[in-house]
Formats: C-alpha cells, structure tokens, sequence
C-alpha cells in the first residue's frame, strides 16, 4: 500500500528553494508529482514526494546541510497540526504519545517512538516509505525540527545527548553542531535523539488539563473530518486500482467497519463515496475535448472498458461514447469568444 502524506509542508519548501533558485516545477517533476497536487488545499500526495523534492533540492542547491539549514529557517509547526498542540505537552513522553496518536492523520509516510528505561530514553523517527532517493537531508531536517521543539520544553541550553543517524556524515562538523549541539553518531543503523533520565522526569505545572483539551478537540475534528478524509483517500487511490475499503480504511488507520460507522454519522458509506467521486469524475473527463473511454477506466479504478461503461450508463444514463457527443453539442453551442 503506498504511503501518503498532506501536502501542506510544500508551500514552506518552495518558499524556501525558490530563495535558492530551485523552481518548484524542477522539485514537483524530481518528486513524481503535479504542481497542482502540491499546492492544492487539504491535498494527498505519494509520502516519497516530500522526501525526494527535499533530497533534489540538497543536490541541485549543493547544500551539504541543506536539511539543516531548512530547519533553521522554516516553522516548526510546517510538521502538522501534532506540533502546535505539542507545543504545550507537559512532558517529553506526553510529545512522542501524542505523535504515535496523531501523526496518521499527516502522514503514513514516517512515524515517531519512544523508548524509556531508567537510563533516560531514545525518540525514534522511522521512515517507511522509500522513494527515489535515500532520505538522509530529511531525516536531519526533522530531527533538528524536533530538538527545536524539545527546546522549547527543555530550556534553550537543552542538548540531545546523542543524534543517531543512518547515514554518513554530509555536511561539516560546525554544520551538526548548530544543528544539534551534541555528539552525532553517523551510519549508526537508525535516525534517533537520545534523552537524559532527567530529560523524561521534567514535567510542565498546569499543561495536563490543556493538552487533554486539545486531544478531545482533534478528536472531535478527526470524526468531522472523515467523510473528506475517506473522500481524498479514494481520489488518490482510484488510478491505481486500489480504492476498496479495507485499503482506504487502513491508511486511516480504521477498520472497515469503524470506517463505515463513523461514515453511516454523516449520512452516507464508502460505496456512496465512491459512486459519486467517479460520477463526478466521470462527468469531468467527458466533458473534454478527446476524452478516451480507456484513459477514463484507468482514471476511475475499473479494469476495463467493459465496466467502465456500465458505471457511465448507470449514473449518467448513457454510454461514455454518447456522453462525449452530447457534451460536445454542448460546447459548441457556446459563442467561441466564451471558449476563449
């Protein structure tokens, strides 16, 4: 199953390389991606997007420490809506409980773990979706994301006390250190922070009660959200065949029947959706000049033209090739300066 991730954190990078001379049409085209599905609202894009545009954009700027320099200099908050409410965590195991909670609803693509004992503790980043490129700028940009956020908690002279890293050194050594301030351990099988016992002992007075709060309020969220989310899912997933509802109930992180629960609230269920997304495609492609039937059964998840048509009769009462032909009557009985 192919791993997905909102596109929000785009905006950020291309503000950020166009400074450096890198257009966001040479990052959408080295990610695989449209420049529309980059930069539309709320959209989903292949996780393996986000990690090759910043690893293109590392070689074409020559930046060695390109991943740390754009932690320096982009939002924190740019890793979803999980940090701002981290922000006010009360502890470090509050931060990493409410990532493993929350972080599906940004991305599938990596996910974030702590491991605690009584010799202090390890947070983890584990990247699961691979794309073209090792993900070795990323893996620095989001740790040093993180040590940011870990300040904020900790105190400014807060240091890590070590980052692991699983690939080599890349940029110098007085790169690492204003990144990070501490020991960097390179090719060391995984990208980590470790934390000190007191690290994991410090507490913040009066946050217990915030952070509940926001945790019910993105809860509440999460379920208003869920026929769009179960919606975007299936957009992503049509062309390439995989749109069932165990597939789309598992990149939310549901069980079909939970999926179909929370939907049945809204009024509707996952094969309404789907019926009305195709329809909605269907219509759209139609519509246009050289419409093909074969490109339409691709775009809408049906393994042939066969099925495709009796998907078109069924919602528009017509065949797809009659569907063109009443839509190009239509077109051409609009004034041609309209066309225009």
């Amino acid at each position: 199953m192919e791993h997905l991730t909102q596109n929000a954190a785009f905006a950020s990078l291309f503000g950020y390389t166009g400074s450096l001379g890198v257009s966001r049409e040479a990052l959408c085209d080295a990610a695989g991606i449209d420049v529309a599905a980059a930069t539309v609202g709320g959209g989903l894009v292949p996780a393996t997007a986000m990690f090759d545009a910043v690893e293109f954009a590392a070689n074409a700027t020559g930046l060695p420490n390109f991943g740390l320099l754009m932690a320096e200099r982009l939002d924190s908050r740019i890793i979803g809506l999980p940090a701002l409410i981290a922000e006010r965590c009360g502890s470090i195991h509050d931060y990493y409980a409410l990532m493993q909670q929350h972080m599906r609803h940004h991305t599938t693509g990596y996910s974030l773990a702590l491991d605690e004992d009584a010799t202090g503790g390890i947070g983890r980043l584990r990247i699961v979706a691979q794309g073209r490129f090792r993900p070795a700028q990323f893996a620095e940009a989001v740790l040093a994301v993180h040590a940011r956020t870990f300040r904020q908690f900790l105190g400014a002279s807060w240091r890590p006390g070590k980052v692991l890293l699983a690939h080599r050194q890349l940029g110098s050594a007085a790169d690492y250190r204003r990144g990070f301030g501490t020991e960097i351990v390179f090719e060391a099988g995984q990208n980590a922070i470790t934390f000190a016992p007191e690290d994991l002992l410090w507490r913040a007075p009066g946050h217990a009660a915030v952070v509940r709060g926001q945790l019910e309020q993105i809860e509440v969220q999460d379920h208003a959200n869920t026929a769009d989310r179960t919606s975007a899912m299936i957009l992503a997933f049509l062309p390439k065949g995989q749109a069932s509802l165990p597939a789309v109930a598992t990149a939310l992180s549901m069980t079909p029947r939970s999926l179909q629960r929370s939907l049945a609230s809204f009024g509707t269920n996952y094969s309404q959706l789907l019926a009305a997304i195709r329809t909605d495609l269907a219509r759209s492609y139609l519509a246009r000049p050289g419409a093909r039937a074969s490109e339409l059964a691709v775009l809408l998840g049906f393994s042939d033209v066969s099925a495709l048509s009796r998907f078109v009769r069924e919602a528009l009462g017509v065949s797809p090739r009659e569907a063109m032909k009443r839509f190009a009557r239509q077109r051409s009985t609009v004034p041609k300066a309209l066309h225009a």
